[in-house]
């Protein structure tokens, strides 16, 4: 009987042993598994390609448009050109004395309610008159850029008969357009766009430095 419970014990603490060096194996093969194999880590970056500059400027401008059109301005200054500010032109030919706002200054200009001259209006060449606010409404967000129509990146072509000069100030620049297309019963004449203009700062990051709306001219 005692030599029958000693083989027992016997058994027991052998199956005890066993156990006990499974459990401390089991993570050291569970580090095993989770260390990166060099070769692997090399074919996931080759799978990921860096953006290039265009993509990169793209993906600012949507997120420019979509602060624009919250009016949030104050996120808006940490995308513009912290020497050159923002320019604002009413209409795609820039004029020599068009309104640029530094960065600092651009949240609380558009609280202003004193009155700047913006340009010249199209046909009759009276001074644009406007508070910052109404110059926004009126030549900035006149039209749903966020759902625009058709959006391009370093546009050739102008959509009306204004020479369209954004590359002569800035010629170093990548623009990005949003056009909506006019109506019907306009016969399409009502169509309106907004170039975002971006241009490299100090540190090499591209920022805002011009909103030049465009529409048909006379």
């Amino acid at each position: 009987m005692n030599k029958t419970i000693s083989a027992f014990i016997l058994i027991g603490l052998l199956l005890l042993t066993g156990c006990q060096q499974t459990t401390e194996e089991q993570p050291e093969r569970a580090e095993e598994s989770e260390e990166t194999n060099p070769e692997q880590e090399n074919n996931q970056n080759q799978d990921t390609p860096e953006k290039s500059e265009e993509q990169l400027v793209q993906e600012k401008a949507d997120k420019v448009i979509s602060l624009i059109k919250a009016k949030n301005a104050e996120e808006l200054t940490n995308y513009v050109h912290q020497e050159k500010g923002v320019l604002f032109s009413p209409y795609a030919h820039i004029e020599k004395d068009a309104i640029a706002i530094k960065k600092d200054e651009l949240v609380n200009s558009f609280q202003s309610k004193d009155k700047q001259t913006w340009g010249t209006r199209d046909g009759s060449g009276e001074p644009i008159e406007l508070t910052p606010l109404e110059y926004f409404n009126e030549f900035i967000y006149d039209a749903n850029y966020a759902e625009a129509d058709e959006v391009v990146l370093n546009p050739t072509e102008p959509r009306g008969n204004t020479i369209k000069n954004i590359q002569d100030f800035f010629p170093d620049a990548h623009v990005v357009e949003y056009y909506v297309k006019g109506t019907e019963e306009n016969e399409n004449m009502d169509w309106k766009a907004l170039n975002l203009v971006f241009e490299k700062d100090s540190t090499g990051e591209w920022k805002l430095v011009a909103v030049v709306h465009d529409q048909w001219t006379i």
